[in-house]
């Protein structure tokens, strides 16, 4: 089966539908990032797609299926490989806003958001971490 109709079978696993870039979307069901799943299916495999796909589509973050919020979910997946190791990784993931801090990127980064909410993520689910050692050890 070639990758687009697997790509497009992982996403419909999450209720996710492609449509095509010229289309606007209609729905927190519906994503243009078709292409950007189809790479990360090619480099990291079909587990890491369904991860970063699994980390978006929860009840306050569906919806976010654009390709910069994709893209910036996978690098703090493949960047933080201890974080995902975390029993309460999910959890923590699940508090994040992902609209909130994609608006931030964009507003602070118009240039490169994609690169921005990585790290925006990356120091939040830090400083969520970094909370939870800090009560326990208090």
């Amino acid at each position: 089966m070639a990758s687009g109709g697997i790509v497009d079978r992982i996403a419909a696993e999450f209720g996710v539908h492609f449509v095509n870039h010229t289309k606007r979307t209609d729905g927190r069901h519906q994503s243009k990032a078709r292409k950007t799943c189809q790479t990360l299916l090619k480099k990291h495999g079909a587990d890491h797609l369904r991860l970063v796909l699994g980390l978006i589509n929860t009840p306050q973050n569906r919806g976010n299926w654009s390709a910069p919020v994709v893209t910036a979910v996978s690098w703090v997946v493949l960047k933080r490989p201890e974080w995902v190791a975390r029993q309460d990784f999910v959890a923590q993931f699940d508090r994040l806003d992902l609209q909130a801090l994609f608006v931030s990127a964009k507003d602070l980064n118009p240039s490169a958001p994609t690169i921005t909410l990585s790290v925006l993520l990356s120091y939040e689910l830090d400083r969520r971490f970094s909370a939870e050692i800090q009560g326990k050890a208090a």
